[in-house]
């Protein structure tokens, strides 16, 4: 159209006014793909969003993760671990994981697989003692411990995730996923021990008082004719015991001295009458007794503990093992020993076992948890439950006298684990208790994903622990079939579509330009006609 215009123009003067037909067309052209070019550069960035602010999982997050949610940064690691959430901050201390060991790793980002002999650690128990899952008690910050759990990785599965890899003194090579935060060790953890310049059993740990040393007990023990007189001294930061000092008095009259550097001697005495053992322990710190340290006894001498003959008949710790008579009662021999099972039946298929049928929406499935006393010794026991997995799918029915309760070691937020947790009983020897509860799957099961960070969950199973493991499938709805499918449609992801976007881009700037190209060269023909050049 624009050649045949300009061809014609210099024998038609005319033509002149279609050429300024034309141009006004070209004008509207040129602001119509103006407009097509903005619309174009708008769904680029729009797109890029894609890239840079990848879709996260609905179901990304687990009770279990040390960080709730996971991390995406390493900014993000060390602030968690400055705030101390979940009380990391003093579980790295532990293990001997430093903050500048945690701010190297993060520059060092890698790709790992399940299967590299390696333990995954979390706060919540998910597979039991049987399948290797050990739990290890943190001393806290705050004054009280705290139970985190780890297991051998490759019980979640065998797959590949993205982690922070580091190195540090105390643990060597360590891991920190970033889609949960947990951490990956290559070893079981270490004995607990106590700091450095402190003394007791983790998590009783405590500072050594001052340099003392105090005589606590005189322990005299007959046999026969022989009396075993045992010192019990302390002492502690830099003081020393040196000798134990007996002396021996018979109606108040001193008959014996014993100076021996042993804290057990041997008297020998037949005479009868009232007996007085006073220890003095020569320490360091100068020679200490107490009243704890003087002994009276009387010849004859009363019974011996039929269960300990180390012991007076009248002791107050004379006593028997409920079990067996012929045991004392603070016996190592002489304790409980609670085996815990569980059954669960599915009420609405005919009473059937559910560990071998599937449960379908609205069926009713009942728990027993049975706990048998096998020692010798009659104890408190609480019988407790973790139900998180079941509540996935089914509503507790019927508790059964228990209380659902959060639970407090677990993270907090949505992410809360729930316990059913039954009143302290006690349990004899040879007894069984049993507790029950009763679920109802729900009317309408959930189709919700597979857990990005525990592939337990969600996983048309439920799943649980007393003892041994109750697993019964659940009639997941189609929808959940078609969200696990997906994954064999061919990838079409933010790459190719900003690869489409280019090409679109390309072509609406290549119009735009001729538009303009056009417009130019059409107000240069007017201008030569206006100046009769044409």
């Amino acid at each position: 159209m624009f050649k045949k215009i300009i061809s014609r123009l210099p024998y038609s003067p005319s033509m002149i006014h279609s050429l300024g037909f034309y141009a006004k067309r070209l004008r509207k052209e040129e602001a119509t793909r103006k407009i097509g070019l903005i619309l174009t550069a708008l769904a680029l960035i729009v797109q890029s969003f894609t890239i840079f602010s990848p879709p996260e999982s609905a179901n990304a997050a687990d009770s279990s993760d040390l960080i709730y949610g996971g991390i995406s940064s390493g900014s993000q690691l060390l602030a968690h671990y400055d705030a101390n959430t979940n009380n990391i901050h003093d579980l790295y201390n532990h293990l001997g994981i430093s903050r500048s060991d945690l701010e190297a790793a993060t520059g060092n980002l890698q790709t790992l697989n399940s299967n590299m002999g390696t333990y995954s650690w979390g706060l919540t128990p998910h597979f039991g003692a049987s399948r290797g899952e050990g739990s290890y008690v943190v001393r806290t910050s705050q004054g009280g411990a705290r139970t985190f759990y780890y297991r051998p990785h490759n019980l979640w599965g065998n797959f590949t995730y993205r982690a922070f890899v580091g190195y540090s003194a105390g643990t060597g090579w360590f891991a920190i996923m970033l889609n949960c935060g947990n951490l990956i060790l290559k070893f079981a953890p270490p004995n607990h021990h106590c700091p450095t310049g402190q003394v007791g059993t983790y998590p009783n740990c405590s500072t050594p008082p001052k340099p003392v040393a105090t005589c606590n007990a005189l322990d005299i023990k007959k046999n026969g004719d022989a009396y075993q007189l045992t010192a019990d001294a302390s002492a502690a930061n830099g003081a020393t015991i040196q000798q134990y000092i007996y002396n021996i008095y018979r109606n108040n009259t001193l008959i014996k001295t014993i100076t021996s550097n042993d804290k057990i001697v041997t008297y020998t005495e037949k005479t009868p009458g009232s007996y007085k053992v006073v220890l003095t322990v020569k320490s360091s710190l100068g020679d200490k007794t107490s009243d704890a340290c003087v002994k009276t006894f009387t010849i004859p001498e009363p019974e011996r503990c039929p269960q300990n003959p180390k012991l007076l008949k009248d002791d107050p710790q004379c006593q028997p093992c409920p079990g067996d008579s012929t045991i004392w009662i603070n016996d190592s021999r002489c304790s409980a020993s609670f085996v815990q099972t569980k059954t669960a039946t599915n009420l609405t298929q005919n009473n059937a076992n559910a560990t071998t049928t599937v449960a379908k929406s609205g069926d009713r499935i009942t728990y027993t948890l049975s706990v048998k006393n096998k020692g010798l010794k009659e104890e408190e026991f609480v019988f407790k439950d973790q139900v998180s997995d079941l509540l996935e799918y089914a509503d507790i029915f019927d508790p059964g006298g228990g209380s659902l309760t959060d639970d407090k070691g677990a993270s907090t937020g949505s992410g809360n684990a729930k316990t059913l947790v039954w009143n302290p009983v006690k349990i004899k020897p040879g007894e069984t208790q049993q507790r029950s509860f009763t679920i109802q799957i729900k009317s309408n099961i959930p189709a919700m994903a597979r857990g990005k960070s525990n592939p337990t969950s969600y996983d048309c199973r439920i799943d649980n622990t007393f003892g041994n493991t109750v697993s019964t499938k659940v009639d997941c709805p189609a929808p959940k079939v078609i969200e696990q499918t997906t994954s064999q449609l061919p990838k079409t992801g933010a790459s190719e579509n900003m690869l489409f976007a280019g090409i679109v881009s390309a072509v609406v700037v290549f119009f735009y330009a001729r538009s303009r190209q056009l417009n130019k060269e059409v107000r240069i023909v007017r201008r030569d006609m206006s100046a009769g050049t044409l």
